[in-house]
């Protein structure tokens, strides 16, 4: 899950010595989007006060989480950070859900066939994934698709190096 937050490291604070998340990484700037990320873990047997299950990815309730549950941090970079308005309006917090995908291209083309739109995709080395995909629902709430690091894959950027 995606959270809006002014600072990343202020939110760090609060999110592991409180909350009982993990950080998993250390905070990574997407240029191509215009924020700074950071990736913490929870599983949902360890959050404090929270019941053994959970809802999974696939929304089943009580159906225990596969693995660990990730929350992203996100801090708008510049001026013009999509992440700015949405601070300015709410005062940050959950915006948007990831569903970790094997097939990125299958997983857009399924989407859209069920009415989603795709927004933005993008190529960056982050937290094991390397491809992404920002889509709206057909009710137009934001969500990400994310695609696991294959071995030996590289990005178009990593072609570029070579």
């Amino acid at each position: 899950m995606g959270c809006a937050v002014r600072s990343i490291e202020r939110a760090l604070g609060y999110y592991t010595r409180v909350l009982g998340f993990k950080q998993v990484t250390q905070p990574i700037e997407v240029p191509s989007q215009r924020v700074k990320v950071c990736f913490l873990e929870a599983s949902p047997t360890e959050f404090p006060g929270s019941p053994a299950a959970g809802l999974s990815a696939h929304g089943h309730a009580m159906e225990r989480a596969r693995g660990p549950v990730y929350l992203e941090l996100v801090e708008g970079v510049g001026s013009g950070s999509p992440v700015e308005g949405l601070l300015e309006h709410t005062g940050g917090g959950p915006y948007h859900l990831c569903f970790e995908v094997e097939d990125l291209d299958a997983g857009i083309k399924w989407l859209r066939s069920q009415g989603f739109f795709r927004l933005t995709r993008f190529e960056l080395a982050a937290h094991g994934m390397r491809r992404f995909a920002f889509m709206l629902t057909p009710d137009r709430q934001l969500m990400e698709l994310c695609e696991r690091d294959q071995p030996g894959t590289a990005t178009n950027a990593d072609k570029r190096r070579r």
